[in-house]
């Protein structure tokens, strides 16, 4: 199946191998420590290059890895973009944890007016539910005196502004099984290690957390294959949109419409002129491709991630799959 749902999604050969290596591997070892300070040390150049911050690799999903965050860092007074049902989960989690907090709620990045008052924002950077992209250098412009809290989870591997504005990111959460295209199993946070942490749960405190730190036991095989994905990965910001355009591009010609008026890079959302979601997704399903449920209110849309290692590889295919679709 080539799997075009923002993940998990399909990965190398060579990444389910290594997944195989470290099931029979103990993570109080030396070796495994090795393996996960390499790993960590990695992911944390990508956005603190000088060392400047500080990396929690745990066992969960991307939503694990946005409540440790919030939980531990988040401070009293944020504001949090509402754009889609990622940034309305953040706020759950705030009101869970009592946090004070300041909503302001979008549909695009140009529903944000300038407020050089702000001090701390809370963003989804590609809203899944909507296929929306914030971007960190434009959010940076509206809110100069900010730092930010960001959702990375369906953008990092994808974006590459990262170490460009490091001082303006007080702390982001991601997962395994997205953009990096590897295998579920592991919620990551990366932080400014000059962010106060606070201790308002356990497991996701991430005071407990830094390089070579392993406070509860991890998924082995999961970080095994993560290290050896991220070495190999060469996607990066150019590669991703690249593809969302060629995508876009192609499907226009034939009638499939692009909803979005900021379209991520790892996940946009179209609109088909006469089958359903539920008909689309059964049509390609038997020919081998898995796409994603529209966007709620709007008939006929649905959703195809750019994520997968067979995207490039079976893009001629997709594009012929979804052209007679149009036919039938």
């Amino acid at each position: 199946m080539i799997l075009l749902n923002p993940g998990p999604t399909n990965t190398r050969f060579m990444t389910k191998l290594y997944q195989w290596i470290g099931s029979d591997k103990c993570h109080r070892e030396s070796d495994f420590k090795d393996i996960l300070t390499g790993l960590q040390e990695n992911l944390l150049s990508k956005v603190f290059p000088e060392k400047t911050g500080r990396i929690a690799i745990m066992g969960g999903s991307g939503t694990a890895a946005m409540e440790a965050m919030i939980s531990s860092l988040a401070p009293k007074g944020i504001t949090a973009i509402s754009a889609g049902n990622y940034g309305k989960r953040a706020i759950s989690i705030l009101d869970a944890f009592k946090i004070e907090h300041k909503i302001i709620s979008s549909k695009t990045i140009d529903d944000l007016s300038y407020d050089e008052n702000i001090k701390f924002v809370y963003f989804v950077e590609n809203e899944t539910s909507t296929c929306e992209h914030y971007s960190l250098k434009n959010m940076c412009q509206i809110y100069p005196n900010a730092k930010f809290f960001i959702d990375a989870t369906s953008s990092f591997g994808a974006s590459d502004y990262y170490v460009k504005y490091s001082d303006r990111i007080a702390g982001l959460s991601f997962c395994s099984n997205k953009c990096l295209q590897s295998t579920p199993g592991l919620g990551i946070v990366i932080w400014n290690e000059e962010i106060r942490t606070h201790k308002r749960s356990f497991y996701g405190d991430l005071s407990k957390y830094n390089i070579g730190k392993l406070p509860f036991t991890l998924p082995v095989q999961s970080v095994y294959a993560l290290k050896y994905t991220v070495s190999k990965n060469s996607s990066n910001k150019e590669s991703f949109d690249l593809r969302r355009d060629r995508l876009i591009k192609e499907l226009s010609s034939f009638g499939i419409t692009c909803l979005n008026k900021h379209p991520a890079n790892s996940i946009i959302a179209f609109r088909h002129p006469n089958r359903s979601y539920d008909q689309l997704h059964s049509f390609l399903k038997k020919k081998g491709i898995i796409i994603y449920s529209g966007i709620d209110g709007i008939n006929n849309s649905f959703r195809i991630s750019t994520m997968s290692v067979k995207f490039d590889k079976s893009f001629n295919k997709i594009i012929g799959a979804l052209h007679d679709s149009c036919l039938c």
